[in-house]
Protein backbone atom coordinates (compact mmCIF):
# COMPACT_ATOMS: atom_id res chain seq x y z
CA UNK A 1 0.00 0.00 0.00
CA UNK A 2 3.07 2.49 -0.08
CA UNK A 3 2.40 3.57 -3.74
CA UNK A 4 -0.62 5.30 -2.63
CA UNK A 5 -0.38 8.80 -2.22
CA UNK A 6 -3.50 8.40 0.67
CA UNK A 7 -4.17 4.81 2.53
CA UNK A 8 -7.20 3.66 1.18
CA UNK A 9 -9.81 0.56 1.61
CA UNK A 10 -8.43 -2.44 0.09
CA UNK A 11 -11.11 -3.37 -1.64
CA UNK A 12 -11.93 0.05 -3.43
CA UNK A 13 -12.21 -0.21 -6.91
CA UNK A 14 -12.57 -3.67 -6.18
CA UNK A 15 -16.20 -5.78 -6.68
CA UNK A 16 -16.25 -9.04 -5.45
CA UNK A 17 -18.57 -11.17 -7.95
CA UNK A 18 -19.38 -15.24 -7.48
CA UNK A 19 -16.36 -16.91 -9.20
CA UNK A 20 -14.12 -13.74 -9.46
CA UNK A 21 -12.86 -10.20 -8.52
CA UNK A 22 -13.21 -7.62 -10.73
CA UNK A 23 -11.23 -4.17 -10.88
CA UNK A 24 -12.95 -1.25 -12.16
CA UNK A 25 -10.80 1.89 -11.98
CA UNK A 26 -10.99 5.36 -14.43
CA UNK A 27 -8.12 6.25 -15.63
CA UNK A 28 -7.92 9.59 -18.36
CA UNK A 29 -11.93 9.54 -18.26
CA UNK A 30 -11.71 6.25 -19.73
CA UNK A 31 -13.15 2.97 -17.75
CA UNK A 32 -10.73 0.19 -16.98
CA UNK A 33 -11.94 -3.09 -16.31
CA UNK A 34 -10.50 -6.37 -15.37
CA UNK A 35 -11.95 -9.56 -14.02
CA UNK A 36 -9.37 -12.11 -11.85
CA UNK A 37 -10.80 -15.42 -11.93
CA UNK A 38 -10.50 -17.19 -8.30
CA UNK A 39 -9.95 -20.60 -10.56
CA UNK A 40 -7.78 -19.22 -12.96
CA UNK A 41 -5.23 -17.49 -10.21
CA UNK A 42 -5.85 -20.94 -7.85
CA UNK A 43 -7.84 -19.50 -5.72
CA UNK A 44 -10.57 -16.59 -3.90
CA UNK A 45 -7.77 -14.83 -2.08
CA UNK A 46 -4.99 -15.47 -4.44
CA UNK A 47 -6.94 -13.76 -7.08
CA UNK A 48 -7.62 -10.87 -4.83
CA UNK A 49 -4.37 -10.34 -3.87
CA UNK A 50 -3.29 -10.36 -8.11
CA UNK A 51 -6.05 -7.71 -8.57
CA UNK A 52 -5.05 -5.31 -5.65
CA UNK A 53 -1.37 -5.33 -7.34
CA UNK A 54 -3.59 -4.39 -10.24
CA UNK A 55 -4.77 -1.93 -9.37
CA UNK A 56 -1.75 -0.53 -7.32
CA UNK A 57 -0.40 -0.26 -10.79
CA UNK A 58 -2.33 1.41 -12.02
CA UNK A 59 -2.25 4.00 -9.70
CA UNK A 60 1.73 4.33 -9.69
CA UNK A 61 1.89 3.95 -13.30
CA UNK A 62 -0.73 7.22 -14.64
CA UNK A 63 -0.18 9.02 -11.13
CA UNK A 64 -3.73 8.80 -10.43
CA UNK A 65 -4.32 11.47 -7.29
CA UNK A 66 -6.43 9.52 -4.99
CA UNK A 67 -6.77 12.54 -2.90
CA UNK A 68 -8.68 14.23 -5.69
CA UNK A 69 -10.91 11.02 -6.12
CA UNK A 70 -12.16 10.76 -2.38
CA UNK A 71 -11.35 11.16 0.95
CA UNK A 72 -11.39 8.37 3.61
CA UNK A 73 -14.14 8.24 6.20
CA UNK A 74 -13.86 5.68 9.32
CA UNK A 75 -17.39 4.69 8.05
CA UNK A 76 -17.33 1.36 6.42
CA UNK A 77 -18.90 2.28 2.91
CA UNK A 78 -19.03 6.07 2.76
CA UNK A 79 -16.29 8.03 1.91
CA UNK A 80 -16.07 11.55 0.19
CA UNK A 81 -15.55 12.06 -3.76
CA UNK A 82 -15.32 14.89 -5.90
CA UNK A 83 -15.90 15.48 -9.26
CA UNK A 84 -15.45 18.11 -11.74
CA UNK A 85 -18.26 19.64 -14.31
CA UNK A 86 -18.25 20.38 -17.74
CA UNK A 87 -17.83 24.17 -16.68
CA UNK A 88 -14.87 23.21 -14.84
CA UNK A 89 -16.12 23.60 -11.34
CA UNK A 90 -15.38 20.94 -8.71
CA UNK A 91 -17.82 19.25 -6.62
CA UNK A 92 -17.44 17.25 -3.59
CA UNK A 93 -20.13 14.54 -2.98
CA UNK A 94 -20.28 12.25 0.36
CA UNK A 95 -21.13 8.27 -0.94
CA UNK A 96 -22.62 5.56 0.26
CA UNK A 97 -21.45 2.43 -1.64
CA UNK A 98 -22.93 -1.18 -1.16
CA UNK A 99 -22.71 -4.31 -3.37
CA UNK A 100 -26.08 -5.25 -4.52
CA UNK A 101 -26.67 -8.11 -6.62
CA UNK A 102 -23.07 -8.44 -7.48
CA UNK A 103 -22.39 -5.24 -8.63
CA UNK A 104 -21.03 -2.20 -6.71
CA UNK A 105 -23.63 0.64 -6.40
CA UNK A 106 -22.94 4.50 -4.97
CA UNK A 107 -25.66 7.00 -3.53
CA UNK A 108 -24.14 10.52 -3.88
CA UNK A 109 -25.35 13.76 -1.62
CA UNK A 110 -23.85 17.13 -2.64
CA UNK A 111 -22.16 19.12 -0.35
CA UNK A 112 -22.49 22.28 -2.07
CA UNK A 113 -26.45 21.11 -1.86
CA UNK A 114 -26.77 19.85 1.24
CA UNK A 115 -23.75 20.96 3.33
CA UNK A 116 -20.74 19.16 4.17
CA UNK A 117 -22.60 17.74 7.72
CA UNK A 118 -25.61 16.95 5.81
CA UNK A 119 -24.64 15.53 3.37
CA UNK A 120 -22.19 13.25 5.20
CA UNK A 121 -25.20 12.18 7.19
CA UNK A 122 -27.19 11.74 4.69
CA UNK A 123 -24.73 9.31 3.14
CA UNK A 124 -24.41 7.12 6.33
CA UNK A 125 -28.22 7.13 6.81
CA UNK A 126 -28.68 5.28 3.63
CA UNK A 127 -25.82 3.06 3.39
CA UNK A 128 -27.89 1.93 6.93
CA UNK A 129 -31.06 1.89 4.96
CA UNK A 130 -29.89 0.03 2.10
CA UNK A 131 -27.68 -2.61 4.36
CA UNK A 132 -30.97 -3.28 6.37
CA UNK A 133 -32.81 -4.38 3.15
CA UNK A 134 -30.08 -6.62 1.64
CA UNK A 135 -29.52 -10.18 3.28
CA UNK A 136 -25.99 -11.28 4.06
CA UNK A 137 -25.12 -12.69 0.62
CA UNK A 138 -26.46 -9.08 -0.97
CA UNK A 139 -29.33 -9.78 -2.41
CA UNK A 140 -32.13 -7.42 -2.49
CA UNK A 141 -35.07 -8.37 0.24
CA UNK A 142 -37.87 -5.71 -1.01
CA UNK A 143 -36.81 -5.28 -4.60
CA UNK A 144 -38.51 -2.53 -5.62
CA UNK A 145 -40.09 -1.54 -9.83
CA UNK A 146 -39.02 1.59 -11.42
CA UNK A 147 -41.15 4.57 -10.16
CA UNK A 148 -42.90 4.71 -13.08
CA UNK A 149 -43.77 1.40 -13.58
CA UNK A 150 -47.59 1.01 -14.45
CA UNK A 151 -49.89 -1.32 -11.91
CA UNK A 152 -53.04 -2.85 -11.92
CA UNK A 153 -55.41 -3.80 -9.24
CA UNK A 154 -58.33 -5.87 -10.53
CA UNK A 155 -61.80 -6.27 -8.02
CA UNK A 156 -65.39 -6.85 -8.17
CA UNK A 157 -67.78 -4.01 -8.00
CA UNK A 158 -68.73 -4.30 -4.90
CA UNK A 159 -64.87 -4.45 -3.14
CA UNK A 160 -64.80 -0.73 -5.50
CA UNK A 161 -67.64 0.61 -4.10
CA UNK A 162 -66.14 -0.58 -0.15
CA UNK A 163 -62.59 0.95 -1.19
CA UNK A 164 -64.26 4.34 -2.76
CA UNK A 165 -66.47 4.24 0.92
CA UNK A 166 -63.57 3.60 3.15
CA UNK A 167 -61.12 5.87 1.27
CA UNK A 168 -58.29 3.96 1.47
CA UNK A 169 -56.43 0.61 1.09
CA UNK A 170 -57.20 -3.03 2.60
CA UNK A 171 -54.44 -5.15 3.80
CA UNK A 172 -55.64 -8.47 4.31
CA UNK A 173 -53.60 -11.00 6.56
CA UNK A 174 -52.03 -13.51 4.91
CA UNK A 175 -53.98 -16.22 6.75
CA UNK A 176 -57.17 -15.61 4.11
CA UNK A 177 -54.96 -16.17 1.28
CA UNK A 178 -55.90 -19.15 -0.76
CA UNK A 179 -52.30 -20.18 -1.47
CA UNK A 180 -51.25 -22.54 1.41
CA UNK A 181 -47.45 -22.01 0.15
CA UNK A 182 -47.35 -18.50 1.81
CA UNK A 183 -45.35 -17.29 4.21
CA UNK A 184 -43.32 -21.05 3.73
CA UNK A 185 -40.41 -22.33 3.16
CA UNK A 186 -39.45 -24.73 -0.08
CA UNK A 187 -38.84 -28.79 -0.03
CA UNK A 188 -35.39 -27.27 -1.25
CA UNK A 189 -34.99 -25.30 1.96
CA UNK A 190 -35.29 -28.31 3.91
CA UNK A 191 -32.77 -30.65 1.54
CA UNK A 192 -29.98 -28.17 1.45
CA UNK A 193 -30.04 -26.00 4.74
CA UNK A 194 -27.56 -28.18 6.63
CA UNK A 195 -25.01 -27.01 4.15
CA UNK A 196 -26.02 -23.18 4.14
CA UNK A 197 -25.80 -23.62 8.00
CA UNK A 198 -22.59 -25.22 7.88
CA UNK A 199 -21.11 -22.32 6.04
CA UNK A 200 -23.46 -19.65 8.05
CA UNK A 201 -21.11 -17.63 10.42
CA UNK A 202 -23.72 -16.98 13.23
CA UNK A 203 -25.68 -20.47 13.08
CA UNK A 204 -28.32 -19.36 16.05
CA UNK A 205 -29.34 -16.60 13.48
CA UNK A 206 -31.21 -18.98 11.43
CA UNK A 207 -32.01 -21.87 13.31
CA UNK A 208 -34.58 -19.95 15.14
CA UNK A 209 -36.34 -18.58 11.81
CA UNK A 210 -38.97 -20.86 11.05
CA UNK A 211 -40.27 -20.50 14.72
CA UNK A 212 -40.12 -16.41 14.52
CA UNK A 213 -42.04 -16.65 11.34
CA UNK A 214 -45.02 -18.98 13.07
CA UNK A 215 -44.91 -16.11 15.23
CA UNK A 216 -45.21 -12.97 13.23
CA UNK A 217 -47.35 -14.73 10.57
CA UNK A 218 -50.52 -13.72 11.78
CA UNK A 219 -49.38 -9.97 11.81
CA UNK A 220 -48.26 -10.01 8.40
CA UNK A 221 -50.83 -8.11 6.10
CA UNK A 222 -50.08 -7.16 2.00
CA UNK A 223 -51.45 -5.74 -0.65
CA UNK A 224 -51.16 -7.29 -4.11
CA UNK A 225 -50.65 -5.56 -7.50
CA UNK A 226 -50.11 -6.54 -10.85
CA UNK A 227 -47.08 -5.22 -12.93
CA UNK A 228 -47.71 -5.06 -16.81
CA UNK A 229 -47.45 -2.42 -19.44
CA UNK A 230 -50.89 -3.20 -20.51
CA UNK A 231 -54.12 -4.94 -19.18
CA UNK A 232 -54.19 -8.07 -18.66
CA UNK A 233 -56.83 -10.82 -20.00
CA UNK A 234 -55.95 -13.48 -17.98
CA UNK A 235 -55.76 -11.00 -14.71
CA UNK A 236 -59.59 -10.26 -15.51
CA UNK A 237 -60.31 -13.68 -15.68
CA UNK A 238 -58.47 -14.73 -12.46
CA UNK A 239 -59.39 -11.50 -10.37
CA UNK A 240 -63.05 -10.74 -11.41
CA UNK A 241 -66.39 -13.19 -10.66
CA UNK A 242 -68.53 -11.67 -13.23
CA UNK A 243 -69.09 -9.46 -16.02
CA UNK A 244 -69.43 -6.07 -13.72
CA UNK A 245 -65.72 -5.80 -12.56
CA UNK A 246 -62.95 -2.74 -11.79
CA UNK A 247 -59.91 -2.75 -12.46
CA UNK A 248 -57.46 0.76 -11.11
CA UNK A 249 -54.39 1.65 -12.61
CA UNK A 250 -51.87 3.43 -11.50
CA UNK A 251 -47.60 3.82 -10.81
CA UNK A 252 -45.68 2.49 -8.22
CA UNK A 253 -44.22 6.04 -7.90
CA UNK A 254 -47.78 7.05 -7.03
CA UNK A 255 -48.53 4.45 -4.82
CA UNK A 256 -45.38 4.20 -2.42
CA UNK A 257 -46.29 8.43 -1.94
CA UNK A 258 -49.76 7.39 -0.59
CA UNK A 259 -48.50 4.97 1.86
CA UNK A 260 -47.21 5.85 4.96
CA UNK A 261 -43.20 4.52 5.89
CA UNK A 262 -43.95 1.48 7.54
CA UNK A 263 -45.58 0.01 3.94
CA UNK A 264 -42.19 -2.08 2.71
CA UNK A 265 -42.77 -2.84 -1.11
CA UNK A 266 -41.24 -5.82 -2.84
CA UNK A 267 -41.49 -7.57 -6.39
CA UNK A 268 -42.77 -11.51 -5.87
CA UNK A 269 -39.67 -13.99 -6.89
CA UNK A 270 -41.05 -16.99 -8.32
CA UNK A 271 -39.41 -20.18 -7.78
CA UNK A 272 -39.60 -24.44 -8.24
CA UNK A 273 -40.89 -24.77 -4.53
CA UNK A 274 -39.32 -28.66 -4.46
CA UNK A 275 -35.79 -27.95 -5.13
CA UNK A 276 -34.82 -23.69 -5.27
CA UNK A 277 -33.56 -22.05 -1.84
CA UNK A 278 -35.43 -19.18 0.16
CA UNK A 279 -32.97 -16.87 1.93
CA UNK A 280 -33.38 -17.62 5.61
CA UNK A 281 -31.43 -14.57 6.92
CA UNK A 282 -34.66 -12.27 6.95
CA UNK A 283 -37.99 -13.35 8.40
CA UNK A 284 -40.00 -11.47 5.46
CA UNK A 285 -38.73 -13.35 2.74
CA UNK A 286 -41.05 -16.40 2.54
CA UNK A 287 -43.52 -13.54 2.17
CA UNK A 288 -42.40 -12.45 -1.03
CA UNK A 289 -41.15 -15.73 -2.83
CA UNK A 290 -44.31 -17.68 -4.68
CA UNK A 291 -44.32 -20.96 -6.85
CA UNK A 292 -43.66 -21.00 -10.19
CA UNK A 293 -47.47 -21.54 -11.37
CA UNK A 294 -48.21 -18.09 -10.57
CA UNK A 295 -45.59 -16.30 -12.19
CA UNK A 296 -48.44 -14.87 -14.70
CA UNK A 297 -49.46 -12.93 -11.76
CA UNK A 298 -46.32 -10.08 -11.74
CA UNK A 299 -46.83 -9.45 -8.64
CA UNK A 300 -45.95 -6.41 -6.68
CA UNK A 301 -46.69 -6.54 -2.65
CA UNK A 302 -46.84 -3.67 0.05
CA UNK A 303 -46.42 -5.72 3.41
CA UNK A 304 -45.99 -4.70 7.01
CA UNK A 305 -45.98 -6.89 10.40
CA UNK A 306 -48.88 -5.07 12.85
CA UNK A 307 -46.30 -7.07 15.50
CA UNK A 308 -43.57 -3.99 15.27
CA UNK A 309 -45.58 -1.02 16.52
CA UNK A 310 -49.16 -0.17 17.46
CA UNK A 311 -51.17 -0.33 13.85
CA UNK A 312 -54.35 0.05 15.67
CA UNK A 313 -54.21 3.71 16.65
CA UNK A 314 -53.55 4.59 12.83
CA UNK A 315 -55.10 2.56 10.80
CA UNK A 316 -58.38 0.66 10.76
CA UNK A 317 -58.90 -2.97 12.04
CA UNK A 318 -60.85 -5.73 11.22
CA UNK A 319 -60.92 -9.43 11.75
CA UNK A 320 -59.43 -9.87 8.11
CA UNK A 321 -56.56 -7.57 7.97
CA UNK A 322 -56.45 -2.87 7.76
CA UNK A 323 -57.71 -0.75 6.02
CA UNK A 324 -55.39 2.21 5.03
CA UNK A 325 -56.50 5.59 4.61
CA UNK A 326 -55.09 7.78 1.76
CA UNK A 327 -56.00 10.11 -1.30
CA UNK A 328 -57.74 8.17 -3.72
CA UNK A 329 -57.77 11.14 -6.27
CA UNK A 330 -53.78 11.08 -6.44
CA UNK A 331 -53.37 7.76 -6.10
CA UNK A 332 -55.86 6.40 -9.32
CA UNK A 333 -54.92 7.40 -12.54
CA UNK A 334 -57.59 5.26 -14.94
CA UNK A 335 -60.75 3.25 -13.78
CA UNK A 336 -61.40 0.18 -16.19
CA UNK A 337 -64.53 -1.76 -16.08
CA UNK A 338 -64.27 -5.75 -17.87
CA UNK A 339 -64.10 -5.67 -21.28
CA UNK A 340 -67.43 -8.45 -21.25
CA UNK A 341 -69.60 -5.38 -19.08
CA UNK A 342 -72.69 -3.69 -21.07
CA UNK A 343 -73.10 0.13 -21.41
CA UNK A 344 -75.42 0.46 -18.39
CA UNK A 345 -72.81 -0.75 -16.32
CA UNK A 346 -69.93 1.94 -17.44
CA UNK A 347 -72.26 4.46 -16.57
CA UNK A 348 -73.39 3.13 -13.30
CA UNK A 349 -69.12 3.17 -12.42
CA UNK A 350 -69.47 6.79 -13.90
CA UNK A 351 -71.89 7.77 -11.58
CA UNK A 352 -70.72 6.08 -8.40
CA UNK A 353 -67.34 7.51 -8.81
CA UNK A 354 -68.62 10.91 -9.29
CA UNK A 355 -70.68 10.48 -6.22
CA UNK A 356 -67.42 9.64 -4.22
CA UNK A 357 -65.71 13.11 -5.58
CA UNK A 358 -63.21 11.04 -8.14
CA UNK A 359 -64.89 13.61 -10.54
CA UNK A 360 -61.50 14.39 -12.32
CA UNK A 361 -61.10 10.03 -13.35
CA UNK A 362 -62.57 9.06 -16.48
CA UNK A 363 -63.67 5.42 -16.45
CA UNK A 364 -62.53 3.78 -19.57
CA UNK A 365 -63.96 0.52 -20.81
CA UNK A 366 -61.50 -2.12 -21.47
CA UNK A 367 -60.95 -2.67 -25.05
CA UNK A 368 -59.26 -5.74 -24.87
CA UNK A 369 -62.86 -7.39 -26.58
CA UNK A 370 -62.83 -4.79 -29.49
CA UNK A 371 -62.77 -5.33 -33.04
CA UNK A 372 -59.38 -4.74 -34.92
CA UNK A 373 -59.14 -1.62 -36.51
CA UNK A 374 -56.87 -1.53 -39.72
CA UNK A 375 -57.24 1.91 -40.50
CA UNK A 376 -53.99 3.80 -40.30
CA UNK A 377 -55.86 6.24 -37.92
CA UNK A 378 -55.04 5.16 -34.67
CA UNK A 379 -58.30 4.87 -31.90
CA UNK A 380 -57.71 4.93 -28.40
CA UNK A 381 -59.57 3.30 -25.34
CA UNK A 382 -63.59 3.57 -25.27
CA UNK A 383 -63.92 6.83 -22.93
CA UNK A 384 -67.03 7.63 -21.48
Amino acid sequence: MSDYIIDIPEDYYITEYPHHWMVQIRVNNKANTKNFSFRKHGSKEKALENAIKYRDGLVKEFKIDLNKRFKKSKIPGVNKTFDTRKSGEKVAYWQAIWSENGKQRTKRFSTKTHGETQAKKMAVEYREKIVKLLDDSGQTLFEKPKPETKIWRYMDFTKFVYMLEKNGLFFPKVDSFNDPYEGSYSRGNLSIRKFVFSRAKDKKKFQGQIDEIKKIRPHININCWHMNDFESAGMWKLYSKTNESICIQTTFERLEKALPNQIKFGKVKYINYDKDWIPESDIYYPFIYKRLSFEHERELRGIFNSSEMDFDENFEKNENGYWINLNLQTLVQRIYVSPEAQDWFVELVEKVKNKYNLTLKRVYKSPLNNEPDLNEKKTGHNIV
